[in-house]
C-alpha cells in the first residue's frame, strides 16, 4: 500500500487537489482548527536571502475551514462553502485559517510575485522584466548653456554695435528741429532793455 500524500485537500471549483505540506505544517492546521473565529498561520520562510532584485512579501497560500479542513484558494468559495455546509445558519460561530507562505516581489516589475527563489530568477531572466529593469534612453544633448562670461562678452559685443550702428547713421538736418533748447538763457546774456526812461 502507497503512503498517503500529506496535505490540504484544497477545493479549486475545478475538482479537489492536494496541497502538500510538512506534517508539522498539518499538525499546526489541527492544533489552530480547535480555537474560534480567524486565525493566521505562517508557513516558515525559505533559509536564504530574498535574491537581488527581489523583496519579501506574504502570500495566501490558502484559506482552510476549521470544521472540514478543506482549503480554498480565497476567501470567497470558503465562506460560500460554509453558508451552505459546515456553518449553515451558524454564520457567526464560523472558522477561518488564512494560510500565508513567505513569497518574493519583483522591485523592478509591480505586481509580479514569485513563490520560490527559481521562479524569481526566471522571471528577472525573460526578457519583458529585462526591458523594465532596462534604463531609460538619454535624453538627447541640450544645447550648450553660456556660462556668465560669455554672456557678458555677447552684451559688451553687441553694445558696441549698436554704438557703431549709431554712430555711422547719416545725420538728417532736420532731426534736432523740434528739439527742445534751454529753457531759460544763462545769467549776463540778458539784453538789457530799457524801459523807457
Amino acid at each position: 500500500m502507497q503512503p498517503q500524500p500529506q496535505g490540504l485537500i484544497v477545493e479549486t471549483g475545478n475538482g479537489a487537489s492536494v496541497l502538500q505540506l510538512p506534517a508539522t505544517t498539518l499538525e499546526q492546521i489541527r492544533h489552530i482548527a480547535a480555537d474560534p473565529g480567524a486565525s493566521t498561520l505562517r508557513l516558515p520562510p525559505p533559509a536564504t536571502e530574498p535574491p537581488a532584485g527581489a523583496r519579501d512579501l506574504d502570500f495566501d497560500l490558502c484559506y482552510v475551514c476549521k470544521h472540514c479542513k478543506v482549503a480554498f484558494p480565497s476567501p470567497a468559495p470558503l465562506q460560500a462553502h460554509q453558508a451552505r455546509s459546515c456553518y449553515a445558519g451558524r454564520e457567526a460561530a464560523r472558522g477561518v485559517i488564512r494560510v500565508v507562505q513567505p513569497a518574493l516581489e519583483c522591485r523592478t516589475c509591480p505586481g509580479e510575485r514569485f513563490r520560490t527563489a527559481l521562479e524569481f530568477r526566471r522571471h528577472a531572466d525573460s526578457e519583458a522584466h529585462m526591458r523594465t529593469a532596462a534604463p531609460p534612453p538619454p535624453p538627447p544633448p541640450q544645447p550648450e548653456q553660456l556660462t556668465h562670461e560669455m554672456e557678458d562678452v555677447v552684451n559688451q559685443i553687441t553694445l558696441l554695435a549698436a554704438r557703431a550702428a549709431q554712430e555711422s547713421a547719416p545725420k538728417d538736418p532736420n532731426a534736432n528741429f523740434c528739439a527742445p533748447g534751454p529753457r531759460f538763457p544763462p545769467p549776463g546774456e540778458l539784453p538789457l532793455a530799457s524801459a523807457g526812461h
